[in-house]
C-alpha cells in the first residue's frame, strides 16, 4: 500500500466516523437540571471541606461530613440515571 492510498484511507475513515457524543454541548433540559447542580455543587464544597477537616483537625468529624457529602452525591446520581 502507498502513501497516497494509505493517506486516501485515513481520510474516509475520518470522514465516515460516528459522532462522538460525549463531544457535544451539554443538552440536559430536563427539569432537575439545576438541582443537578446545586447537589453537586455542595457535594464539592463538602467533599473540599471534608478533606481539609480530615488532614488538619479530627478525623472522626471529617467521615461524617465526607459521608453527608456522598449523601448528596448519591441524590444527584439518582437523579441522573433515572431521568427524573
Amino acid at each position: 500500500m502507498t502513501d497516497e492510498e494509505l493517506q486516501k484511507n485515513v481520510e474516509e475513515a475520518m470522514a465516515n466516523r460516528p459522532k462522538r457524543h460525549n463531544l457535544e454541548p451539554f443538552r440536559d433540559s430536563s427539569r432537575t437540571r439545576v438541582l443537578r447542580m446545586w447537589l453537586n455543587i455542595i457535594f464539592m464544597l463538602g467533599a473540599i471541606t471534608g478533606l481539609i477537616v480530615y488532614f488538619n483537625v479530627d478525623h472522626d468529624v471529617a467521615k461524617w461530613i465526607l459521608i453527608v457529602s456522598l449523601v448528596f452525591k448519591f441524590v444527584e446520581l439518582f437523579l441522573r440515571i433515572f431521568k427524573i
